[in-house]
């Protein structure tokens, strides 16, 4: 990446903000935060967008409600010389799902369900589930889905990307992603067998696209529209979406994706995408595109009690129900469970990382599937958001070296 981007970028990092008044840059030493190790993580993840290993980069950090980094760093369209700024808008994909399962949890508050309820009782097409056995021959299944086992990810669901080929197949052959919408979907999966029994073990898939179903059956509402009203309008999070306004178009960046002689070369152009075109089945596990603004007003809801901006969005102790680790139970089955590396546990809806007896800690978040990423740490009252636009992204390690990098800047850091 040419050095001769260096001066523009710093010119748009210092008005960054211009959109949102109530968020300032700090002062990083304030709030315990070293301003020498910011520079040494700004200089760490800029050199993967110079090696030409990433088109772009944004990352951000709060610590103790303040804002103490937001850095923008190379293209969002490498081919027209356009740099990623405060507007660029990026796929969150599977940071969708945080959001959805906030969703959905607010109506766990109203008594509109519980975690144990099955999720037949309000989706009558998973009421007779099949599930393969031993010796891969399909069975009606014992259990009945539960409605945590959907925002843990132990529901049997999947992405058609499991250890069972037969299964995967059968997942291809639906076409479940280009279902016409929720219903629709809905009526595809409910017919497919299962991994595993429900609640035995865990297998990240397509459950969360099931809460979003379950949000429009208890609200009466489809759940863009209450998602919009219930939880993105209340956190001011004004360029998040399903589907890109025309106007906006000009701001989502290229995606990118790693070719066979290992450049970068155009995975998904903006004017292209299925987020500017007309949206009929709303991914309520991967379907929004955001800006790292407004992801941060999530963490930031999610730090400040599930309040902000005087709009309280969730209880404390829904928060911290949500971020527990609710596999204790699936390893009674299932010691080894199929989690990515560095994650500990699953909450509902978000990965976590659990050190104590009670399942608290405070560590979670999760990421997207070109490389975005967020987490959270309560206990150092901190949280750090990247935003990348790239595929495969995981050869990088660029998860773990954002996380290490933003540990290391907490000066006289909290222990557990």
């Amino acid at each position: 990446m040419k050095k001769t981007i260096f001066l523009i970028i710093l010119l748009l990092n210092v008005g960054f903000m211009s959109g949102q008044d109530d968020l300032k840059i700090s002062n990083p030493e304030s709030v315990g935060v070293s301003s020498e190790k910011l520079e040494i993580l700004k200089k760490e993840l800029h050199t993967f967008v110079d090696d030409d290993r990433l088109a772009g980069v944004q990352t951000a950090i709060l610590k103790n409600s303040e804002l103490v980094y937001f850095d923008s760093y190379g293209y969002a369209d490498i081919e027209n010389q356009i740099l990623v700024d405060d507007k660029s808008i990026f796929r969150i994909f599977s940071m969708t799902k945080p959001i959805t399962s906030v969703g959905l949890m607010q109506l766990y508050e109203q008594g509109k369900f519980k975690l144990e309820d099955p999720v037949h009782k309000y989706i009558p097409e998973f009421k007779n589930m099949t599930v393969y056995d031993e010796n891969n021959n399909i069975i009606p299944a014992n259990n009945a889905i539960k409605i945590v086992d959907l925002l843990r990810h132990s529901s049997g669901i999947s992405y058609g990307r499991s250890p069972n080929s037969d299964l995967n197949s059968l997942y291809a052959n639906e076409n479940l992603g280009n279902s016409k919408d929720l219903k629709a979907f809905i009526n595809k999966i409910s017919q497919l067998p299962l991994l595993f029994e429900p609640g035995t073990a865990y297998e990240y898939g397509y459950s969360t696209d099931i809460c979003g179903y379950l949000i429009e059956v208890l609200s009466g509402q489809p759940i863009n529209k209450y998602l919009q009203e219930k939880v993105l309008t209340p956190l001011k999070m004004k360029d998040t979406h399903f589907q890109l306004p025309k106007e906006k178009i000009k701001h989502l960046t290229t995606g990118y994706r790693v070719g066979e002689n290992g450049k970068l070369e155009i995975a998904d152009l903006p004017e292209q995408s299925r987020f500017v075109n007309e949206v009929t089945f709303f991914k309520a596990g991967g379907g929004l595109v955001s800006t790292t603004n407004d992801y941060l007003n999530f963490c930031r809801m999610l730090l400040n009690k599930g309040t902000l901006f005087d709009k309280q969005i969730l209880k404390q102790e829904t928060i911290d129900l949500m971020t527990m680790d609710h596999l204790a139970s699936v390893r009674e089955y299932t010691p080894r469970l199929r989690i990515l590396p560095r994650e500990t546990g699953f909450g509902l809806g978000f990965s976590v990382a659990s050190k104590e007896e009670n399942g608290h800690r405070g560590v979670y978040g999760w990421g997207g599937a070109v490389g975005t990423y967020f987490r959270i740490d309560p206990k150092q009252n901190l949280a750090y958001v990247m935003m990348i636009q790239l595929s495969p992204y995981r050869q990088l390690h660029l998860r773990e070296t954002f996380q290490t990098l933003v540990n290391n800047t907490i000066i006289n850091k909290k222990t557990p």
